[in-house]
């Protein structure tokens, strides 16, 4: 689905990732959504881009939309182009940060909201990717930092005893709704609490889901619509 920049701004892009396209299972494309259809029975108009993106990888913080370099890789350019990346930013219409990503086992979808969450002004709260990933949990708090952002990351090591590192992506993939959390964590939770105290936060069990590859954020479509009088 496309993803909302502004109170009355949406971007429809090309959902077309690798995870789908060289899966084993050629259904998986079948999955795709019709967005058009979607938004035409919500009254929604959009401006459309034909570069690929997946929404899972567009984290508004602030001004800025927050990507991992796998977003070069699915336009067939070499990370760090500049020129696609000024191409990027003019299609979204925002400053982008890039933060780095490298394939893991239990990450093929380099997706940025399975490593950050913006928590309002420059408060960015990190997942425990540092915790089995130390130096690229740096090089992607540098980056971020280098932004003038505060990054508090969630850190399980030392803490918990049998720690699901298999899901270090979804400890941070929680869905907010104005000032509701639901998050499927109990050590995260505090973090999470800390982070956004004014909020009510709930909790749900995910795990069996999480398993497929997904947790909430994945799961949702998260769109604020004024009120009107």
């Amino acid at each position: 689905m496309p993803i909302q920049l502004g109170e009355n701004e949406f971007l429809k892009y090309r959902y077309y990732p690798d995870y789908l396209v060289k899966s084993k299972n050629k259904k998986d494309i079948e999955t795709i959504t019709d967005a058009t259809k979607v938004l035409r029975g919500m009254g929604i108009s959009c401006r459309s881009t034909d570069l690929i993106i997946d929404g899972g990888n567009m984290v508004p913080c602030g001004p800025y939309i927050v990507m991992t370099d796998k977003v070069f890789m699915e336009n067939g350019r070499e990370k760090g182009d500049t020129d696609f990346k000024v191409l990027l930013e003019s299609e979204i219409g925002h400053p982008v940060i890039i933060i780095p990503w490298t394939s893991h086992e239990d990450d093929v979808y380099g997706h940025s909201d399975g490593f950050i969450k913006w928590c309002g002004d420059n408060r960015i709260l990190m997942g425990n990717h540092g915790d089995c990933y130390p130096e690229e949990a740096a090089s992607i708090r540098w980056i971020l930092e280098s932004y003038g952002f505060e990054v508090t990351e969630i850190r399980f090591k030392d803490k918990v005893d049998t720690p699901c590192y298999e899901f270090n992506w979804a400890y941070i993939n929680f869905l907010q709704v104005g000032k509701n959390i639901i998050d499927e964590d109990a050590i995260a939770l505090q973090y999470i609490q800390t982070a956004f105290p004014n909020c009510n936060i709930r909790q749900i069990e995910m795990k069996e889901i999480a398993k497929k590859g997904g947790a909430l954020h994945c799961l949702s479509w998260n769109v604020y619509l004024p009120k009107h009088e």
